[in-house]
């Protein structure tokens, strides 16, 4: 087909400052100066950019407890990893000299799971019923700290593998996984780490629009909690669900977990992480093919879109077997096969004239027996730094792509032992990179040098009973935060 050339407006300076803020990558905080009569200090809006000197994250925890309208069933319990950059991920990243500290804890019981107080520090704990993660990292240690949540079950119809970062919460949740079968299963789970209630509302998108639920769809999220439902109860069947969650009055984080049971064998679980924000491009790393595979869009706005879809490969660019630019009519869900690219590893690009949301669902399927999936959310590009723990007793690699010119990396792996390796990751304008995680290793970070990088991390095993895999974007990790002087002035 001819090559389309695509012009995306941008407006500037406000859109980059409002994704950055949007990706946790700064803070807003404020300074008050009071003075008497004449106003002395710092004048309005004289804002300075410092190392951000607090961060929380947020894990929503288990997805099988606590679920309204299901039967009590045991929880898996979870696993919270959290991991504190090294030294050398941190070369030109300046931290506040304030002595630092990371604190896991577990809500609502507000129960102390792990500490630690070094740069470089890794720590874990556990999660069982419907209970939530808080990872608080304060001082020098609250620049460079990534954590996730992951989940195993090897036996039973629900086995899989599942993970998902923990989030900077925000107030605007898309969350795209699931499917129409009988005996599939999306978990929606709903997180405050505020310290007052908070009102969420749930829409679900469908191939043929937003779905109106009997049962309402504006749900209280009690303070240090978190809620779980099922989106059946609200879009019973939906083929190509996308989940739309909004908060009023505070910031939540969320996981929409997908459990697929096809007759009498399980084709495996996974949580899908929100992808980014509704945008005229969207970008999936780590989509790491072997077996069927679809790509998922959602168009958010009333307006038709025209999409146009392409793999990036550690060749370059791909064309999609099936679909490479369709019409999508507004406040509908568009799923595509991608099962006709060659096994490998690519990142999706999607790039459209109007918003959208954009995931992709893998799946590892022997000839018979059991299988896995995976959910991968497109991923915003990391400003300055990301990373992630890595689970262990699995296969990692971790995936970086480049999009719209050429582009460099560092990526930095901290081993078993604590020793810290370093690679220079680079390509060409629009093509991937991929690399192997040396088993037993305990985090992996990216820190890019030049151009638009991405990054995600796969992790699957062979077991016994079927292959089990889950991937996770890597987030761009909070840096810096902005201090903006106000006066009060009394005459």
């Amino acid at each position: 087909m001819t090559s389309t050339r695509w012009a995306l407006a941008r407006s500037g300076a406000f859109l980059v400052a409002a994704g950055a803020l949007v990706a946790g990558s700064t803070q807003l905080t404020g300074q008050w100066v009071i003075g008497s009569g004449t106003a002395t200090g710092p004048s309005l809006g004289a804002a300075g950019v410092t190392p951000v000197g607090q961060t929380l994250l947020s894990c929503p925890g288990p997805e099988t407890a606590g679920i309204a309208g299901l039967a009590a069933v045991p929880a898996d319990p979870t696993t919270i990893l959290v991991a504190s950059a090294p030294a050398e991920a941190m070369t030109g990243i300046a931290a506040v000299s304030a002595p630092g500290g990371l604190t896991l804890r577990g809500q609502p019981a507000n129960t102390v799971l792990a500490t630690a107080g070094h740069r470089g520090d890794h720590l874990s704990g556990s999660l069982t019923e419907a209970s939530t993660g808080e990872v608080e990292a304060t001082g020098a240690l609250a620049v460079g700290v990534a954590a996730a949540q992951v989940g195993l079950r090897k036996e039973g119809d629900e086995r899989g593998l599942q993970s998902a970062p923990c989030q900077v919460p925000r107030s605007e949740l898309w969350l795209l996984a699931g499917g129409g079968s009988a005996t599939r299963r999306e978990r929606l789970v709903v997180a405050n780490a505020g310290a007052n209630p908070v009102t969420v509302d749930v829409q679900v998108h469908g191939a043929s629009g937003p779905i109106a639920s009997v049962n309402g769809t504006r749900i209280a999220v009690p303070a240090h909690g978190r809620i779980g439902l099922l989106v059946d109860a609200i879009a019973a069947g939906e083929a190509s669900p996308a989940v739309h969650v909004t908060a009023t009055g505070g910031l939540v984080t969320a996981v929409l977990e997908d459990s697929w049971i096809d007759g009498a064998t399980g084709r495996g679980r996974d949580d899908a992480s929100p992808s980014e924000p509704p945008g005229n491009e969207q970008v999936i790393p780590a989509a790491i093919l072997s077996g069927p595979a679809t790509l998922r869009i959602l168009v958010p706005g009333g307006d038709e879109a025209v999409v146009q879809s392409r793999a990036l490969g550690t060749a370059g660019a791909v064309p999609l077997p099936a679909d490479p630019v369709v019409r999508i009519p507004g406040g509908t869900v568009r799923d595509i096969d991608l099962t006709g690219l060659p096994a490998g590893a690519y990142a999706v690009q999607v790039r459209s004239d109007r918003p959208v949301v954009a995931s992709v669902l893998v799946e590892r399927r022997p000839a018979t027996g059991q299988s896995d999936l995976a959910w991968i959310s497109s991923a915003p590009a990391i400003p300055v730094l990301a990373g992630s723990p890595v689970p262990t007793g699995f296969a990692a690699r971790l995936a970086v792509v480049g999009t719209g010119e050429p582009w460099a990396a560092t990526v930095v792996v901290v081993g078993a032992d604590g020793a810290v390796t370093t690679t220079t990751a680079q390509a060409a304008a629009d093509t991937g990179w991929v690399g192997d995680i040396p088993s037993g290793a305990r985090s992996v970070w990216v820190r890019p040098s030049q151009g638009s990088v991405r990054a995600g991390l796969l992790v699957e095993s062979t077991d016994p009973a079927g292959p089990l895999v889950t991937a996770t974007p890597l987030l761009p990790l909070p840096v810096t935060s902005t201090t903006v002087p106000v006066r009060e002035v009394r005459h």
